[in-house]
């Protein structure tokens, strides 16, 4: 499976208006979409808001978005630690899914938001916790190695497989006022309970092939792990404890 089709197919498993609902989003509402893959929660924004702009580092992803951009759409493909915010015009909401996860100082990057962002603009984080080991069994003979695994990821400055449990400390820390953080909501993919859909199970078992870095902690026992892991995903036995996390702030200042 591409790594297109396996996010194209992705998006129905979502449920992207949940959460923008909870958004205090309003029609002139200028949206950074950061991390925005295939376009469609940058989609959803265009309908309800002035101005979304797209980045992603993917360019297989922003080509794709670009094919049939909106008029109120742009799409750019760049790393956010290269990203100008002061050329995006009067932003007033960040919206980041499965995204900042990945960069190796989070705070200084949602600190610099913070001050470029418009005031009492608004940002939206959607994180998960426990990524990998919250859908294994705690019996597995893996499952400590792969808990430690994740926490020295983040320590490490790759990527972070409990972004979820952190995002309200860094946004505080970054200067934002808390208005939500919602554990409650539910994801076919993320973090089902009971035997993955085949075709939940055909992506997690894509993911797999994409870790170079577990492969490589596990080394040769990995083919096991994967096996016994996508065994563990059909099983009417499985039961995720990995949370699916939203936390939404505000800027409450006025820019210096």
């Amino acid at each position: 499976m591409q790594l297109i089709e396996e996010y194209l197919q992705q998006q129905s498993w979502r449920n992207w208006e949940q959460y923008l609902d909870k958004l205090p989003l309003q029609a002139q509402d200028r949206v950074l979409d950061l991390g925005c893959s295939v376009g469609a929660v940058s989609d959803l924004f265009a309908e309800r808001a002035a101005q979304v702009w797209g980045i992603d580092l993917n360019p297989e992803f922003i080509a794709y978005c670009q094919a049939k951009q909106q008029t109120n759409q742009a799409f750019l493909c760049s790393d956010f630690a290269a990203l100008k915010l002061q050329d995006f015009k009067d932003f007033n909401g960040v919206w980041a899914s499965f995204s900042i996860s990945y960069s190796p100082d989070p705070l200084q990057f949602l600190s610099a938001l913070y001050r470029h962002l418009a005031p009492q603009g608004w940002i939206a984080l959607l994180d998960i916790a426990c990524f990998i080991s919250g859908n294994m069994s705690e019996k597995s003979r893996y499952y400590a190695q792969v808990k430690a695994f994740e926490l020295n990821s983040a320590s490490a400055g790759f990527y972070d497989f409990n972004f979820g449990t952190k995002m309200e400390s860094l946004l505080r820390q970054a200067g934002f006022q808390i208005l939500l953080t919602d554990t409650e909501r539910q994801d076919l993919e993320l973090n089902f309970v009971g035997p993955a859909r085949a075709d939940v199970l055909a992506c997690w078992q894509a993911r797999l092939q994409r870790l170079p870095r577990l492969k490589a902690e596990l080394g040769n026992a990995y083919p096991d792990f994967c096996n016994e892991f996508l065994d563990h995903l059909q099983s009417p036995e499985h039961d995720s404890r990995q949370t699916l996390i939203l936390t939404i702030g505000k800027k409450e200042q006025c820019s210096a």
